[in-house]
């Protein structure tokens, strides 16, 4: 079948993500479901234009992009194999995604999240400690985070190893506290789990804690301390580390790289972060509202 060759195709040679190939699975079968009456070879502008049309009005444009680009992708590499002459989809434009700031904790949050850990002395109340900890420390990625592997840190817990977007390495240092705790709960690993590979092993098909149980735990964890569930999740704390870094007034450079970010200008969105603070401080702070303030009253 086409669509695995395919899927073949870019797992051998892109070097993505198991989630971005289940991605570009389902995208591709939702579009060949859509037009099971009509072969690749014959497919155009009608097709097109209603399938185009159900993305718009079913998805976000995020969403529309992403399953448009799977589209657009396959079909560029039947053009490549020569079993189609024209791309039916080079006509079509991606819709604008409004950039949207991203949702962060301030510091005394985050610091009231890894306290309540503390008062839970279990390995489970240890492990948690430990992935917020890592999560606030390093600004990794949830998947990169559930995925780590014992041997992916150096004899001294002093950094480690992630393998990011891509299949690109990184090196992620440690420091302070944490690495306490990380060989603490180390420490007690082979006790609660035998013979795992993972930092956070599980009886999961994957073998180690699931993204998803780590948001229940985070939302469980934040709504104890009075924080909205819905303001609260991996990729929240992950925003906090940016912008906490941000504002004591570390280079944007060194913030991509343990981000884990290919282009700055994916970091950048943290600068708004900045921009929306500094205008708020302007507005209540400034002297000619004080003045302002001032004539008015006379």
């Amino acid at each position: 079948m086409l669509l695995e060759k395919y899927l073949e195709f870019i797992h051998a040679n892109k070097n993505l993500s198991k989630n971005t190939i289940l991605s570009y699975r389902n995208d591709l079968k939702e579009f060949l479901e859509l037009n099971k009456k009509v072969s690749l070879t014959n497919l155009g502008a009608l097709e097109m234009n209603k399938y185009i049309k159900l993305l718009s009005q079913k998805f976000s444009s995020k969403t529309h992009c992403r399953k448009l680009s799977s589209v657009k992708s396959f079909f560029n590499y039947l053009l490549d194999s020569g079993i189609i002459i024209k791309n039916p989809t080079d006509i079509y434009d991606f819709p604008k995604i409004p950039k949207n700031i991203p949702k962060f904790l301030t510091e005394e949050e985050v610091e009231k999240l890894i306290n309540k850990t503390y008062m839970d002395n279990s390995f489970k109340g240890l492990r948690l400690t430990l992935l917020i900890e890592l999560l606030y420390t390093t600004g990794i990625r949830v998947s990169e985070l559930v995925g780590i592997k014992l041997g992916d840190f150096n004899d001294n817990f002093s950094s480690f190893v992630i393998k990011g977007k891509g299949g690109d390495s990184r090196i992620i240092p440690l420091f302070g506290k944490v690495i306490d705790i990380l060989k603490k709960y180390i420490s007690q690993i082979e006790i609660h789990v035998k013979n795992s590979k993972f930092l956070f092993p599980s009886n999961s098909k994957s073998g180690h804690l699931t993204r998803n149980r780590f948001f229940q735990m985070l939302k469980i964890l934040g709504k104890s301390i009075g924080i909205n569930p819905k303001k609260i999740s991996p990729h929240v704390i992950r925003h906090s580390f940016a912008s906490h870094l941000l504002d004591r007034g570390v280079d944007l450079r060194i913030i991509q790289e343990s981000l884990g970010h290919k282009d700055i200008s994916t970091t950048q969105v943290y600068t708004h972060i900045q921009q929306k603070k500094m205008r708020k401080i302007l507005e209540e702070k400034h002297s000619l509202k004080n003045d302002l303030n001032k004539i008015i009253k006379i």
